[in-house]
Protein backbone atom coordinates (compact mmCIF):
# COMPACT_ATOMS: atom_id res chain seq x y z
CA UNK A 1 0.00 0.00 0.00
CA UNK A 2 1.42 3.41 -0.92
CA UNK A 3 1.44 6.52 1.28
CA UNK A 4 -1.48 8.11 -0.58
CA UNK A 5 -3.65 5.03 0.10
CA UNK A 6 -2.66 5.08 3.78
CA UNK A 7 -3.51 8.78 4.01
CA UNK A 8 -6.89 8.17 2.42
CA UNK A 9 -7.63 5.40 4.92
CA UNK A 10 -6.69 7.66 7.84
CA UNK A 11 -8.86 10.51 6.56
CA UNK A 12 -11.80 8.18 5.93
CA UNK A 13 -11.60 6.73 9.44
CA UNK A 14 -11.45 10.17 11.09
CA UNK A 15 -14.26 11.49 8.88
CA UNK A 16 -16.42 8.47 9.74
CA UNK A 17 -15.81 8.90 13.48
CA UNK A 18 -16.69 12.59 13.43
CA UNK A 19 -19.80 11.84 11.37
CA UNK A 20 -20.81 9.07 13.79
CA UNK A 21 -20.67 11.66 16.58
CA UNK A 22 -22.81 14.15 14.62
CA UNK A 23 -19.87 16.53 14.25
CA UNK A 24 -20.09 18.63 11.09
CA UNK A 25 -17.09 18.16 8.81
CA UNK A 26 -15.91 20.08 5.75
CA UNK A 27 -13.32 18.79 3.32
CA UNK A 28 -11.18 21.33 1.47
CA UNK A 29 -11.32 21.11 -2.31
CA UNK A 30 -8.07 19.90 -3.93
CA UNK A 31 -4.78 18.88 -2.36
CA UNK A 32 -3.34 22.33 -1.67
CA UNK A 33 -4.59 22.98 1.87
CA UNK A 34 -2.27 22.31 4.81
CA UNK A 35 -5.16 20.56 6.58
CA UNK A 36 -7.31 17.57 5.59
CA UNK A 37 -10.58 18.39 7.36
CA UNK A 38 -12.40 21.17 9.14
CA UNK A 39 -14.60 19.96 11.98
CA UNK A 40 -16.94 21.94 14.19
CA UNK A 41 -16.50 21.06 17.87
CA UNK A 42 -15.66 22.74 21.17
CA UNK A 43 -17.48 25.86 19.95
CA UNK A 44 -15.42 26.55 16.85
CA UNK A 45 -14.25 25.38 13.43
CA UNK A 46 -11.04 23.37 13.77
CA UNK A 47 -8.50 22.67 11.04
CA UNK A 48 -7.28 19.08 11.29
CA UNK A 49 -4.33 17.33 9.69
CA UNK A 50 -4.76 13.55 9.61
CA UNK A 51 -1.88 11.08 9.80
CA UNK A 52 -1.97 7.29 9.37
CA UNK A 53 0.19 5.44 11.89
CA UNK A 54 0.91 1.89 10.95
CA UNK A 55 4.13 1.10 12.71
CA UNK A 56 4.13 -0.46 16.17
CA UNK A 57 7.41 -0.19 18.03
CA UNK A 58 8.71 -1.97 21.10
CA UNK A 59 6.54 -2.19 24.23
CA UNK A 60 3.20 -1.29 22.63
CA UNK A 61 4.25 2.19 21.58
CA UNK A 62 3.47 3.85 18.28
CA UNK A 63 5.59 6.45 16.52
CA UNK A 64 3.44 8.72 14.36
CA UNK A 65 4.54 11.34 11.83
CA UNK A 66 3.86 15.02 12.61
CA UNK A 67 5.33 16.53 9.45
CA UNK A 68 4.81 16.41 5.71
CA UNK A 69 7.41 15.66 3.09
CA UNK A 70 7.72 18.14 0.25
CA UNK A 71 10.09 16.01 -1.80
CA UNK A 72 9.72 12.25 -1.93
CA UNK A 73 12.75 11.44 -4.05
CA UNK A 74 15.82 13.51 -3.17
CA UNK A 75 16.67 16.19 -0.60
CA UNK A 76 13.62 15.27 1.46
CA UNK A 77 12.36 18.28 3.39
CA UNK A 78 9.93 17.84 6.26
CA UNK A 79 7.67 20.69 7.31
CA UNK A 80 5.59 20.81 10.46
CA UNK A 81 2.07 22.18 10.89
CA UNK A 82 2.14 24.78 13.65
CA UNK A 83 0.22 27.91 12.51
CA UNK A 84 -1.52 25.79 9.84
CA UNK A 85 -3.78 23.50 11.90
CA UNK A 86 -5.52 23.39 15.26
CA UNK A 87 -5.31 19.62 15.79
CA UNK A 88 -3.59 16.58 14.42
CA UNK A 89 -5.62 13.39 14.20
CA UNK A 90 -3.72 10.10 14.21
CA UNK A 91 -5.32 6.89 13.03
CA UNK A 92 -3.35 4.07 14.66
CA UNK A 93 -4.28 1.05 12.58
CA UNK A 94 -2.67 -1.57 14.85
CA UNK A 95 -5.11 -0.76 17.67
CA UNK A 96 -7.87 0.79 15.50
CA UNK A 97 -7.89 4.03 17.50
CA UNK A 98 -8.15 7.67 16.51
CA UNK A 99 -6.25 10.19 18.61
CA UNK A 100 -6.80 13.94 18.49
CA UNK A 101 -3.87 16.08 19.61
CA UNK A 102 -3.91 19.88 19.92
CA UNK A 103 -1.14 21.32 17.75
CA UNK A 104 0.50 23.04 20.72
CA UNK A 105 1.17 19.57 22.22
CA UNK A 106 3.11 18.60 19.08
CA UNK A 107 5.47 21.53 19.66
CA UNK A 108 7.18 21.40 16.24
CA UNK A 109 8.21 17.74 16.47
CA UNK A 110 8.61 15.63 13.34
CA UNK A 111 7.21 12.54 15.13
CA UNK A 112 5.31 11.79 18.32
CA UNK A 113 5.19 8.51 20.22
CA UNK A 114 2.11 7.20 21.98
CA UNK A 115 2.07 4.38 24.50
CA UNK A 116 -0.67 2.01 25.57
CA UNK A 117 1.15 0.95 28.74
CA UNK A 118 3.28 2.51 31.45
CA UNK A 119 7.01 2.17 30.65
CA UNK A 120 8.87 -0.49 32.64
CA UNK A 121 10.66 2.23 34.62
CA UNK A 122 7.29 3.72 35.65
CA UNK A 123 7.98 7.09 34.05
CA UNK A 124 4.92 9.26 33.37
CA UNK A 125 6.51 12.66 32.73
CA UNK A 126 6.84 13.36 29.02
CA UNK A 127 5.01 10.16 28.07
CA UNK A 128 2.04 10.43 25.68
CA UNK A 129 -0.55 7.81 26.54
CA UNK A 130 -3.10 6.75 23.92
CA UNK A 131 -5.93 7.05 26.45
CA UNK A 132 -5.16 10.76 27.04
CA UNK A 133 -5.82 11.69 23.40
CA UNK A 134 -8.91 9.64 22.56
CA UNK A 135 -11.66 11.78 21.01
CA UNK A 136 -13.84 11.71 24.13
CA UNK A 137 -11.02 13.31 26.16
CA UNK A 138 -10.48 16.14 23.67
CA UNK A 139 -13.97 16.91 22.35
CA UNK A 140 -16.31 18.50 24.86
CA UNK A 141 -19.66 16.83 25.21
Amino acid sequence: MNSKDKGNIGEAMVLAEFTRRNIQVCIPFGDNARYDLVAEFNGKLNRIQVKYCGQETINNSFECPCASSTNHTTNKHLSTYENDVDYMAFYIIAINKILLVPIDKINGRKTITFRTELPKNGQRTGVNFVEDYLLDKIIES
